[in-house]
């Protein structure tokens, strides 16, 4: 049920502003349809002509008074089913989740079988990190041949979380046994592949992120390479975030051991860190990638699909690359590492903007327990962005202003003993550098990182610290200062 359900709703002898109003609203005319049915005296004490005047409040971009208005509504009748549902997507839309809660919560119990109502409840559960209460709200829409392909996938997408895989990836091959073509479910399938190590099969439903657009931020004008070996030339377009290319610039090299000059296109703060890493082959910002000598182009993360590369073991990381131990010695031997000993650095955030940062990123006085484990350290914030006036109430914490680019940002993490971070662009940066990093990860993880290792096939030098629960950071800052009381730095050469 939703205000569709009410929409035949018509007195048998409606006053005139309410019918003037019931047909303004029918032909869109909101500013008329507002004004009539406040007007109309079934206003008052009519919970169907109530309702309507919220609509058109919604309507015309007046949230507030929609939600004064289903508030009265539900005052006349504490289960008016289409007030309780829309009140609860204005308190969703206002990002007031207590109230939306309550909404939710009123809807269900006096209608049950709501399957709008319990899709969105499902929906809060799981964005409130309550992944057992939404699994069990959308449970109940998975039954008879045909669940809506939502459901099927945003449960799909809980059980990924609770790391119930196997059963994530039946509820994605639901979806897709009613339609193949759906590239958002493949894409969200793929995930749960990577979770599962089966990493052939997980690029090659990667590559559907292309249609939903989660690949490069243009397509430029060149034929897209899809099939056999690579050109000769060949322009490789960077994607997702900062973190997600450092992670994939271990695909280049593969293309020159076969025949083919890549260049490379990144967001300009990536180009001069890129290039220092891959003297061989040249790296242009986006705004210049047509200017690229090539005959077609890829997306970076087509890669391992077109190369045939897809296990992390096939492809050495930056690190242990020889094509970039030139420009990795060069960043270590221009590293500030001056001072006292040992040098710990510090990122307990990530870009804001990021579709799961609520969970990867962290307050910083969440990792207070760190600096009584190692009280002597140079405790060195590396945060960038808003979260970095967080320092300001930890004087033993000392930042440097904001870098330049990524390449001063190297250069800085280059400098330290240890670097702990949360799953941001600078763990990416430490294991390409080599800098032993210790990463505090959120209980559900990237898809890079799978399920229980504390150690990853990406970054030798990376080692992982992971929640219990989600939300929940104790365990593993507590983990990560129990470790750093028996950390001793490595020598320097």
């Amino acid at each position: 049920m939703n205000r569709n359900d009410d929409a035949d709703w018509r007195p048998d002898a409606p006053s005139a502003d309410l019918a003037a109003g019931l047909d303004a609203l029918a032909g869109g005319r909101l500013a008329e349809a507002a004004h009539r049915l406040a007007a109309a005296p079934e206003n008052a004490d009519d919970p169907h002509a109530a309702y309507r005047l919220g609509v058109v409040q919604s309507l015309s971009g007046d949230p507030a008074a929609a939600i004064a208005t289903w508030r009265r509504v539900l005052r006349m009748d504490a289960q008016f089913a289409p007030a309780l549902y829309d009140l609860a997507l204005a308190y969703l839309a206002a990002d007031d989740m207590g109230q939306a809660m309550l909404a939710f919560t009123r809807l269900l119990g006096a209608c049950p079988d709501h399957a709008e109502g319990r899709f969105n409840f499902g929906n809060l559960l799981f964005r409130l990190g309550r992944t057992e209460e939404a699994v069990a709200a959308y449970a109940p829409l998975t039954g008879g041949e045909n669940p809506p392909r939502g459901v099927l996938v945003n449960l799909g997408r809980a059980l990924r979380r609770q790391g119930r895989l196997e059963e994530a990836l039946a509820c994605y091959g639901r979806a897709l046994l009613a339609d193949p073509a759906d590239h958002f479910t493949w894409w969200n399938r793929s995930h749960a592949l990577f979770l599962m190590g089966r990493w052939a099969e997980g690029f090659t439903d990667w590559e559907h992120r292309l249609f939903i657009g989660k690949g490069p931020p243009f397509k430029p004008a060149l034929p897209r390479w899809t099939s056999g070996g690579p050109p000769p030339t060949l322009l490789v377009m960077g994607e997702q975030g900062h973190g997600d290319a450092l992670h994939a610039l271990r695909w280049l090299p593969p293309l020159l051991d076969r025949r083919c000059r890549p260049t490379l296109a990144l967001h300009p703060a990536l180009v001069p860190l890129a290039r220092a890493l891959l003297p061989g082959i040249p790296v242009l910002p986006f705004d210049r990638a047509a200017s690229a000598d090539a005959e077609a182009w890829s997306p970076l993360f087509s890669l391992p699909s077109r190369l045939d590369l897809p296990a992390p073991a096939d492809t050495a990381e930056p690190a242990a690359c020889p094509l970039c131990a030139p420009g990795i010695a060069a960043i270590r031997a221009a590293a500030g590492g001056a001072g006292p000993r040992p040098r710990i650095g510090l990122v307990w955030a990530g870009n804001p903007e990021h579709d799961n940062d609520r969970w990867r990123s962290m307050p910083l006085s969440a990792l207070a327990p760190l600096f009584a484990a190692m009280p002597d350290a140079a405790w060195i914030g590396l945060q960038t962005g808003a979260a970095a006036a967080q320092a300001d109430a930890f004087p033993r914490l000392s930042c440097a202003e904001p870098p330049a680019d990524f390449l001063e940002s190297a250069r800085r993490v280059a400098g330290l003993d240890l670097l702990i971070t949360v799953d941001t662009a600078a763990a990416h940066l430490g294991g390409c550098l080599g800098v032993p990093t210790w990463m505090l990860v959120a209980a559900e993880p990237d898809w890079r990182w799978g399920l229980k290792s504390r150690r990853t096939p990406w970054y030798a030098s990376l080692r992982l610290f992971r929640q219990i629960d989600l939300g929940d950071w104790s365990a593993p800052v507590a983990a990560a200062a129990e470790a750093l009381r028996a950390w001793m730095p490595e020598p320097r050469s």
